[in-house]
C-alpha cells in the first residue's frame, strides 16, 4: 500500500522506528480499504482547491492596486461553481460505485511516482491541457454554443476583477473548460493520483500567477472574442505569428 511504498524509499524508513511504521501502515491500509478510490480522489482534489483559494488569496494581495468593478453577486458565483462541481463530482463517483474516475488501477496508482516521471508528465500535460482548453474554448465560441460561454464574457476587462472571477461562468461550462481537460488528460497519461493532483493545482494557479502581473491577451480575448482561445499561450502562437506576418 501506500505507505508501505513510501517507507521503502531511501532515507524514509530512518524517520520511523518499527512501531511507528507498523502504525503508520496500519492505518493508512485501514483508511484505504474503508475508503473507495473515488472519495480518496474527492478528497484529493478537495484538497487542492483549499490550496487553490489559499493561494488566490495571497495573489490577490500581490497584484498592484487597482479599483475592483467585482460586484458580490459575481464572485459569490464564481465560488458556487467551485461547490457545484464538487457536488458532481461527489454524484458521479457514487454512481460508480466508489471507483476510481481519474486512475486506471487502485492502489497501484496510489503510489509515489519517481521524480522523473513526476516532471516528465506534468509537462506533456500542461501541454495536452493548453491544446484541449484551446479546442473546447474555441468550440464555445461558435454562435450555437456560445450561449453556453456567454456569461463568462459578462466579465468585460478580467484584469479589473477579483482573481476568483476566472470562475465566473455557467456550471457547464466550467465543468467543460476546466474538469474535461484535466480528467481527459489525466487518463490519457494513466497519470498517478499525486501527479494528477499536482497537475490540477499548476492547472488552477497558473491562470492566477498571470492575473498578477497583468493578463493582457485574456483582457484582449473578452474586448475582441476571436483571439487568444489558449490557457497559458503557446496554442495561439501560430495565429499571432500568422497575423504579424499578414500586418508586416
Amino acid at each position: 500500500m501506500l505507505v508501505e511504498y513510501l517507507c521503502s524509499q531511501p532515507g524514509i524508513p530512518t524517520l520511523l522506528d518499527s512501531k511507528s511504521y507498523t502504525h503508520c501502515t496500519a492505518t493508512m491500509n485501514d483508511f484505504l480499504e474503508r475508503c473507495p478510490p473515488a472519495y480518496v480522489e474527492l478528497l484529493g482534489s478537495l484538497g487542492i482547491q483549499v490550496g487553490y483559494f489559499a493561494c488566490g488569496m495571497i495573489m490577490e494581495k500581490m497584484r498592484p492596486a487597482y479599483v475592483t468593478a467585482t460586484s458580490r453577486e459575481v464572485l459569490n458565483k464564481s465560488i458556487l461553481n467551485h461547490v457545484i462541481l464538487n457536488s458532481l463530482h461527489f454524484a458521479i463517483a457514487t454512481c460508480m460505485g466508489g471507483n476510481s474516475i481519474l486512475s486506471q488501477g487502485y492502489p497501484k496508482k496510489y503510489q509515489l511516482p519517481s521524480w522523473t516521471e513526476l516532471m516528465s508528465q506534468l509537462v506533456i500535460a500542461l501541454v495536452l491541457r493548453d491544446a484541449v482548453f484551446w479546442i473546447v474554448h474555441r468550440l464555445l465560441h461558435i454562435p450555437g454554443l456560445y450561449r453556453v460561454h456567454a456569461k463568462h464574457h459578462e466579465i468585460k476587462n478580467p484584469g479589473d476583477h477579483h482573481i476568483f472571477t476566472i470562475s465566473y461562468m455557467s456550471v457547464a461550462d466550467f465543468f467543460f473548460l476546466y474538469a474535461i481537460p484535466i480528467v481527459s488528460v489525466a487518463r490519457f497519461l494513466d497519470m498517478k493520483l499525486v501527479t494528477t493532483l499536482a497537475f490540477s493545482f499548476i492547472s488552477a494557479t497558473g491562470e492566477q500567477v498571470k492575473l498578477v502581473w497583468g493578463d493582457e491577451a485574456h483582457d484582449e480575448h473578452h474586448v475582441n472574442g476571436a483571439v487568444n482561445f489558449g490557457a497559458y499561450g503557446p496554442m495561439d502562437w501560430p495565429e499571432e505569428y500568422r497575423a504579424r506576418h499578414v500586418d508586416e
